[in-house]
């Protein structure tokens, strides 16, 4: 009797692994540094959640690839273990040219808003990222990220005493709360959410928009080929729509989503 319990263990267990390999042709390490970053992405007790993972899930469930997470402190890190070929996909990445040299980019599935934070005690000044930027404003961000044109030049110079890298977006947000920077520059909808949810409560949106940009999954060029570039276009143009759903019913759904 127990050999047959084995036997029979032992045929699921195969029958189990085959399975995985048939679906699985090959594993996707995805990278992230952000593990509060509502409504894109929460890590709770091992589980990741948020738009962004649900997004994820809608291109990959039935498809032949699968997802494994791997999280680094800081979004410069992930660059550089993608450059190596250890992190296969970051997420919400803006092409440039000079990430281009050792990434792929793929289509673009959603849109992103990067904007200005401030205390709400500061005085509400209208006008262009440039000019606050002229007139010393201290900046938190995200070492890494795209902020677009403006930041750009300012981002190359880590050190610059007007910029504050922080890697994660709750740490920025308080730092603000607490006065320490001028502005945090964030993604509109994830900088509304924490307002919208109470966190920061002396944390208002300045009216002014950074950069406005399409974003893609950004594949690492040593351990992707184009073949992967090609099957992953595909499955953002086959769930092109749902995609548009997703992210933009949550610009006028629920915040505390």
């Amino acid at each position: 009797m127990k050999c047959s319990i084995s036997l029979l263990l032992s045929l699921l267990i195969t029958f189990w692994a085959f399975e995985t390999l048939a679906k699985c042709s090959k594993t996707l390490r995805i990278g992230m540094n952000e593990t509060l970053w509502p409504p894109y992405i929460s890590r709770k007790e091992g589980n990741v959640s948020g738009l962004e993972i649900n997004a994820l899930n809608t291109l990959f469930n039935d498809s032949s690839y699968c997802l494994e997470y791997v999280f680094y402190p800081t979004s410069a890190r992930m660059l550089a273990e993608l450059k190596v070929g250890k992190v296969d996909v970051l997420m919400a990445a803006t092409k440039t040219a000079s990430r281009a040299k050792f990434a792929y980019f793929t289509t673009p599935y959603r849109q992103e808003v990067m904007a200005l934070f401030q205390h709400k005690e500061k005085p509400k000044i209208g006008g262009e990222v440039e000019s606050l930027i002229l007139a010393g404003n201290t900046f938190a961000l995200n070492a890494g990220s795209y902020y677009g044109i403006a930041f750009e030049k300012l981002i190359q110079d880590f050190y610059n005493d007007q910029l504050v890298h922080l890697p994660n977006a709750a740490r920025r947000f308080k730092m603000l709360g607490k006065q320490r920077v001028d502005y945090v520059v964030e993604d509109k909808l994830a900088g509304e959410h924490f307002i919208q949810a109470k966190e920061y409560t002396d944390v208002i949106y300045s009216g002014i928009e950074a950069n406005r940009t399409p974003v893609s999954y950004m594949l690492s060029k040593v351990s992707l080929t184009t073949v992967d570039l090609e099957n992953i276009n595909r499955l953002i143009e086959l769930h092109q729509s749902e995609l548009n759903n997703l992210f933009s019913f949550h610009h006028v759904s629920d915040p505390h989503l």
